[in-house]
């Protein structure tokens, strides 16, 4: 799967255009269960920063083992929170129907993306899918994970799925920010 040209579509999109595309199109999320996956991925993040001060696992376990083994743990962590745990039907569904126009599409594309025909299970979902129940290896020399969902293998670059899963949380993000800012307000005007 190439998701190099559909991860530089999502790079374009500002902040701003997600926010504005996400108010035209009535689409916000609330935060009560994702208030604890934002807490898993600031784990992910401190994961893959290799920053850690205690030295805790047994003494025959190279350095770069164990750094290799953070890295690893660090993005299966980071997809299954993004993609797994994050999903959000309400979300991902009020993306099928944005315009070609909208700053959303390349949201829309991404979510749908390895899906040729309605119904076909897509990219997102086969990640999904491989996480929860099929199965993922990691290259040995290289930094790429493959997927494989009964039939449906991936294999995808550590930066790439990390650009993914850093994509899907800006745009939960800022659908949480929405859906607390209208909350507010409508405490106010009571």
């Amino acid at each position: 799967m190439i998701l190099k040209p559909l991860l530089d579509q999502l790079s374009s999109v500002t902040d701003d255009e997600l926010r504005r595309a996400l108010q035209e199109e009535h689409l916000s999320i609330t935060a009560d269960k994702y208030t604890t996956a934002f807490s898993c991925i600031a784990v992910a993040y401190k994961l893959r920063a290799f920053d850690f001060a205690v030295r805790t696992e047994p003494p025959d376990i190279t350095e770069e083992s164990l750094l290799q083994n953070r890295q690893r743990a660090s993005i299966v962590f980071l997809a299954f929170t993004a993609l797994q745990y994050m999903r959000s039907e309400h979300l991902e569904r009020g993306l099928d129907h944005v315009k070609e126009e909208s700053p959303l599409r390349p949201f829309r594309d991404i979510f749908r993306s390895g899906c040729a025909r309605h119904g076909e299970d897509t990219f997102a979902q086969h990640i999904r899918n491989s996480l929860a129940h099929g199965s993922f290896e990691f290259a040995q020399q290289k930094l790429e994970v493959m997927f494989v969902d009964r039939d449906w293998t991936a294999v995808v670059s550590f930066d790439d799925l990390w650009d993914l899963c850093r994509h899907v949380h800006r745009l939960y993000h800022i659908a949480f920010f929405l859906a607390d800012r209208s909350t507010s307000v409508e405490m106010q005007q009571l």
